[in-house]
């Protein structure tokens, strides 16, 4: 039997135009600092992302071909193609429709899907119900600017074969002017919001942060929103009436993700103890990564934070909870606003999504704004977009989508020769098989899922 893998195109859904605008290899330019070279290409670091990347994202599969009486056919030439990733790239969804024009908003949606299989719905609650009893969940709805309503973005993610996040169902810093002023009783005003929201969306949306950034609130209770003390709790208790098959989790912050670490006495890790202990339904693990200061951004450059040891550190302490991991917010600046600021952004968010990647718990990574232009007030400067405000993709759009798209999906042509079977190892997720035999053409779909025994039967 012979195997090709198939070199095809990258396939953006991006103009040729706005290709050759953004058209960069970010291997080619100027990349960080010499100690920041140095901890990402040492050896040790190097052999555990690609282990890590063969082990726990691909598996072996054996195709074998027969005819309808089962007996078994030979000399069969074959295109396997993945169609879909089960492992989840997602980004905020926030600027759906939310672009002067209908081509901004269909070239939001082509880099949207080009890329992406996974989106995160805005769920603030002061955004989704500025006025008390009146939620923006239908269509029709006020707009608002980052705010799509959710029946828009889910109508849209159905569309398009996109996984969906529900983002936030209690945030101590968002929350509507309206509320109760009085802690128990605007608490059960937002346990009177989450049976809402489950019985419109619970059977829809499969994953919801019920709480972001804890740790934050609970060192500055006396700063934001005055929720009592076990708010945390009775969130996650008002969330546990969610539908068993949707997936529970709480979002930290930057801070306490990833900096203020110490193995199971950091602030996080125990929290999601005390919570577990409590018998809370805590089934997936949030962790931000912004980069929100100039000061933050050359640390990171010079290795001195974000360095691929600590990184895996994080990861191997928390995966003691057994939960999958999302990377949930990612925000890595191109500064300076240049081209070799853009070059620098492509190379970090190349690594970490490399080293994010081969971790065994990791499932899902979730950039925060997709177009440059289009962050939360205050957050614009840093130029974090992956694609320009023109749409024109930047290095770090190519360089993730040689990632998703090329390096990580599987594509081959083979034929079995003599042999009515094929093996191969292919990354998880959806594959078609367009197999040709004796001038017949069958065409099947399947799943390659991890640890499964993943034999493929072609029938002609």
């Amino acid at each position: 039997m012979t195997f090709r893998k198939r070199k095809t195109p990258l396939k953006t859904g991006l103009t040729a135009a706005w290709l050759a605008a953004g058209a960069c290899c970010w291997a080619a330019e100027p990349a960080p600092g010499g100690a920041y070279q140095t901890l990402w290409s040492d050896p040790q670091v190097s052999r555990r992302i690609e282990d890590g990347i063969r082990t726990n994202r691909m598996d072996g599969v054996t195709l074998r071909f027969t005819g309808a009486d089962g007996r078994p056919v030979t000399n069969v030439t074959a295109r396997i193609e993945q169609v879909r990733h089960d492992f989840l790239f997602g980004a905020n969804i926030f600027m759906l429709g939310g672009f002067p024009t209908p081509g901004e908003n269909r070239r939001f949606e082509a880099t949207f899907t080009a890329l992406l299989n996974y989106a995160t719905v805005p769920f603030y609650w002061s955004d989704l119900e500025p006025e008390p009893g009146q939620p923006r969940f239908a269509k029709d709805s006020p707009p608002l600017y980052r705010r799509p309503p959710p029946d828009t973005v889910v109508e849209f993610c159905r569309a398009h074969d996109l996984a969906m996040k529900g983002h936030p169902l209690v945030w101590h810093q968002w929350y509507p002017k309206w509320r109760p002023d009085d802690p128990q009783a605007a608490m059960r005003r937002a346990e009177q919001r989450i049976a809402e929201i489950n019985a419109r969306y619970g059977a829809v949306i499969p994953r919801w942060e019920v709480v972001n950034e804890p740790c934050e609130r609970g060192k500055f209770a006396d700063k934001w929103f005055n929720l009592p003390e076990d708010y945390l709790f009775r969130s996650l208790s008002a969330a546990a009436q969610f539908p068993a098959g949707d997936r529970m989790m709480l979002n930290e912050a930057t801070t306490y993700s990833w900096l203020e670490f110490s193995a199971e006495r950091s602030p996080y890790y125990r929290l999601i103890r005390d919570m577990l202990d409590r018998g809370a339904r805590v089934e997936e693990l949030g962790m931000q990564l912004h980069i929100f200061s100039e000061p933050a951004w050359q640390l990171t450059l010079a290795g001195k934070r974000f360095a691929p040891a600590d990184l895996f550190k994080v990861l191997d302490r928390y995966s003691d909870f057994g939960s999958p991991i999302h990377i949930t917010e990612i925000t890595i600046p191109a500064l300076p606003d240049s081209p070799a600021g853009e070059q620098s952004q492509a190379t970090v968010a190349r690594n970490f999504y490399r080293l994010w990647f081969s971790h065994p718990r990791v499932e899902a990574i979730s950039w925060w704004n997709l177009v440059d232009g289009t962050a939360a007030k205050g957050e614009d400067k840093w130029h974090a977009g992956l694609v320009r405000r023109d749409f024109s993709p930047k290095p770090v759009y190519e360089a993730l989508d040689r990632l998703i798209n090329h390096d990580w999906k599987t594509v081959l042509e083979t034929n079995s020769a003599a042999r009515s079977d094929v093996a191969f190892r292919g990354f998880h997720g959806t594959y078609t098989v367009t197999a040709q035999a004796g001038g017949q053409t069958v065409k099947q779909t399947f799943p390659l899922k991890k640890g499964n025994p993943n034999e493929w039967i072609i029938k002609f």
